[in-house]
This record gives structure tokens, C-alpha cells and sequence, in this order.
């Protein structure tokens, strides 16, 4: 059996050489599975192919204001020495805002913060109600139509050499207050030392009370030297 399958090998190689070949002849033909319209030809270009996938993929990953850009930029705000990513961390802000005995579960347990202010005659039926203070804020001659009108509160700080103009003026109020600081900054060194002197100029002051209470009494024991009483007319 051996010998018989030697014999036929070259016979077997060339039948499976053949069908290799028609196998191919058929993938590579235009009408075939590769090189027809849509085929995987085309399907592998839209791939790796010019303007395809893998091209424009990494063009969007080459921008520097693309989505990369965006992710280094979360990652960054995450991180955990930065506020937002302290509060976010296990244990930090927000774990403590919602763990079961924490604010927002008071807040929302059952008779809670939200549950008084929902309550009936509560603080919110007082807001919303007629005449209440939201009524009164935004009813017609309110609170808000007083500031908004002609001449009100908002027109006169708004206004031309109004409170805003001074305030943000060259010399204003708010130029005043930056020179202010400067001048702060200046003084700060003298009234630094003016303050470390003044427990040795309390401590002068209590020798010197202490040296001159004996000289008084000193001087009243020197005869003659007290007053001598006016003589009558």
C-alpha cells in the first residue's frame, strides 16, 4: 500500500497543484469573492486603503485639540491632587455626600430637609403662595420691577458715572483699593517691627512706673517741699 501511495504521489501533487491554481484563478478573478464590486478587495481598502479607517483613526488621534485631547484633559481634572479628583476618589467628597448617614440620605430619608420643606404650610407653600415672597418678587411694581425700571437700583449702577463707572474707573474705587494694597505692602515691614517692639516698650514702661513711685514718695518726706497753704485775707 506503501508502495502504491509512492507511486501515485506525483499524480496526487499535480491534481492538487491544479486545484489550487483553478481555486485562485476563481478568487482572483474580477467576478470573484476578492476583486468584485464590494469584494474583500474593496472591503480591505476601506480599511488600510488612502482615507480610510486606520488613516483617518490616526489623524484624529495626531490632533492635538482631537479626542485625545479631551481624554488627557479628563484624566488631568481626575487625578487625585486635584480637588475634583480628591472629591471623586473612594472616601473623598462624594462617598462621604452619599453614604448612608451622610447629607443627601438625611436630606431625602423620611422626614427629612426635603420632607419639611415639602410639608404642607411648609417653607415652600409659603414661597409659592399667593402674596408670598416669590409673589411679591415678581409681581407687577415688585421687588424685580422696582430694580429693573427706569432709574431703579440695576439703571443706576449701570449708569453713565454710576456706581460701576466709579468702581471700575482709571483712579476708581477699585484703583484705590490696588494702591491701597501696594501701600499695605510697603508699611508691612514697619508695622512688622513696630509690633515685635511693643513687649519691650510695655516692659520700659513698667520699670519706669516702678522707678518713679519711690521718687515721689522720696520727695514728699523733703521738708518744704509740699505746698504751703495760702494764707487767709
Amino acid at each position: 500500500m506503501a508502495l502504491l501511495d509512492l507511486v501515485t504521489l506525483p499524480a496526487r501533487l499535480t491534481v492538487a497543484a491544479a486545484r489550487t491554481t483553478l481555486a485562485l484563478g476563481e478568487l482572483v478573478d474580477p467576478n470573484g469573492p476578492i476583486r468584485r464590486e464590494n469584494g474583500y478587495a474593496d472591503r480591505a481598502m476601506l480599511l488600510i486603503g488612502e482615507g480610510g479607517l486606520i488613516e483617518r483613526l490616526a489623524t484624529v488621534l495626531a490632533d492635538p485639540r482631537g479626542p485625545m485631547h479631551l481624554v488627557n484633559t479628563v484624566t488631568a481634572v481626575l487625578d487625585t491632587n486635584r480637588p475634583l479628583g480628591r472629591a471623586l476618589a473612594p472616601g473623598g467628597t462624594v462617598d462621604r455626600l452619599l453614604a448612608p448617614d451622610g447629607p443627601v440620605y438625611r436630606m431625602l430619608e423620611p422626614g427629612g430637609t426635603l420632607d419639611q420643606l415639602a410639608q404642607a404650610d411648609g417653607p415652600l407653600d409659603r414661597l409659592l403662595e399667593a402674596g408670598g415672597a416669590l409673589d411679591s418678587v415678581t409681581r407687577e411694581g415688585g421687588v424685580l420691577d422696582r430694580l429693573l425700571e427706569e432709574g431703579g437700583l440695576v439703571d443706576r449702577l449701570l449708569s453713565e458715572d454710576g456706581f460701576v463707572d466709579k468702581l471700575v474707573a482709571e483712579g476708581g474705587t477699585l484703583d484705590q483699593l490696588v494702591a491701597l494694597g501696594a501701600t499695605l505692602e510697603r508699611i508691612q515691614p514697619g508695622l512688622a517691627e513696630m509690633i515685635a517692639l511693643i513687649p519691650e516698650l510695655h516692659e520700659s514702661v513698667d520699670t519706669l512706673n516702678r522707678s518713679v513711685g519711690p521718687l515721689g514718695e522720696l520727695a514728699n518726706r523733703i521738708p518744704g517741699s509740699r505746698r504751703r497753704p495760702a494764707l487767709e485775707a
